[in-house]
């Protein structure tokens, strides 16, 4: 297993401005508002990063995750493309969140941290919860209506490794457009009244950004096992941990080694973060307490199916510069188009995948269809909590 991280930021330093003044802060400012491990690492342009051995031997026990070629997926979408899966859905939590969750965890403990509060649709909480268990960490979710409505089970998972979980309601007679901010904004509520207590943000952030690198570094090298290198590499785009975890490597292949892979990002077309944001300084709370990141932006959700992790109105700030210089490209899709997608690698794979993935499988389909003869690699989550977003489906076979 490798034992570094990749840091995005050795291409795209880190800025992060103060919400009130909107001047950019330093290490020891923002070490006021996060752990001052997670301050030092967020500022970090180092390009790889040790992987801390306590942390190192919690992902040896299940990392690396498996890849494997959809060789039955192929057949049903009838191409010629090779499409190569990396299963994040093999992770303790059945999706890629956990590998930021316990290195934040320990860099917590390690900072002596007892409390930390975060807000979630469910997967981080659960995430979270389970990491901060680990190190002997009180958790609490803050869960928007929405997603507790949609997800139901989540707020139990989530008890089950000791978080205290708060439904967020929406104010009365007031209009909600952006679900993620409405929680982060009861969370730091919370961690404002709580001694000693800190507010973790579920994605975004460089800090829980960097962790994901290992799927990428994983990709690159089982691939290279097979004597491959992809030419697609495909991603869903919420806050941009699942997109960049999967192709930050091979974005920095294209700049250190000139060998271009086409990075390619799904979203919602309700969240459309790459086609429609517009750059300028963001937060992910309206309470002018969490530092602000130049990026893109969207003034909220346009009107459409419930989304779950792909509802972030903000983007990570190398999702918005590595789009910027031409080198992701988005590709939008309606949730009947991502059910779709996903029912379908369902019947062939027998795999039921995550509803944020849906997403994903669409893209791969419009990019097999539209291409000859290339390989394609993205990765999935486990979608066997998400059964009531699928009709009831039954396996080709």
């Amino acid at each position: 297993m490798l034992n570094k991280f990749l840091n995005l930021n050795a291409y795209n330093k880190s800025h992060l401005f103060d919400p009130l003044h909107e001047k950019e802060n330093n290490q020891d400012k923002l070490a006021g508002v996060l752990p001052p491990s997670l301050a030092k690492l967020e500022l970090s342009s180092e390009k790889y990063i040790d992987i801390p051995e306590d942390v190192f031997d919690i992902y040896s026990t299940y990392r690396p995750t498996p890849l494997y070629r959809a060789r039955e997926f192929e057949k049903a979408i009838r191409t010629t493309c090779e499409i190569y899966i990396k299963d994040e859905g093999a992770t303790p939590t059945g999706n890629h969140k956990i590998n930021s969750a316990y290195l934040i965890a320990y860099s917590c403990k390690k900072d002596g941290i007892k409390t930390v509060a975060t807000e979630t649709t469910g997967n981080w909480g659960i995430a979270l919860a389970m990491a901060a268990k680990r190190f002997g960490i009180k958790t609490v979710c803050f869960l928007d209506y929405e997603s507790h409505k949609e997800r139901p089970n989540r707020k139990a998972l989530m008890e089950g490794f000791g978080a205290d979980v708060v439904i967020v309601e929406p104010p009365a007679n007031q209009e909600v457009k952006d679900l993620l901010t409405l929680s982060a904004n009861a969370a730091i509520e919370f961690i404002k009244r709580s001694k000693g207590a800190y507010y973790i943000f579920g994605s975004v952030y460089s800090y829980f950004i960097i962790p994901q690198s290992v799927i990428g570094l994983e990709i690159k090298s089982q691939l290279a096992e097979l004597d491959k290198y992809p030419d697609i590499v495909i991603g869903t785009c919420g806050g941009g941990a699942n997109l960049l975890g999967t192709a930050g490597v091979f974005l920095a292949d294209i700049i250190d080694e000139r060998r271009r892979a086409r990075i390619v990002s799904a979203e919602a077309e309700s969240c459309p973060i790459l086609s429609e944001g517009k750059m300028g300084l963001y937060s992910i709370d309206t309470l002018k307490y969490y530092p602000l990141i130049h990026t893109y932006g969207l003034d909220g959700l346009r009107d459409g199916d419930y989304v779950g992790g792909l509802g972030s109105t903000v983007v990570a700030s190398s999702v918005a510069f590595f789009h910027s210089k031409g080198m992701i490209e988005a590709n939008r899709f309606s949730s009947n188009e991502a059910k779709n997608a996903a029912e379908m690698f369902y019947r062939s794979e027998g795999i039921l995948v995550a509803l944020e993935t849906g997403y994903t499988i669409a893209a791969i389909i419009k990019q097999a269809r539209e291409n000859d003869n290339k390989v394609i690699v993205a990765n999935i989550s486990s979608g066997d909590t998400d059964k009531q977003f699928y009709s009831n489906i039954k396996r080709d076979g």
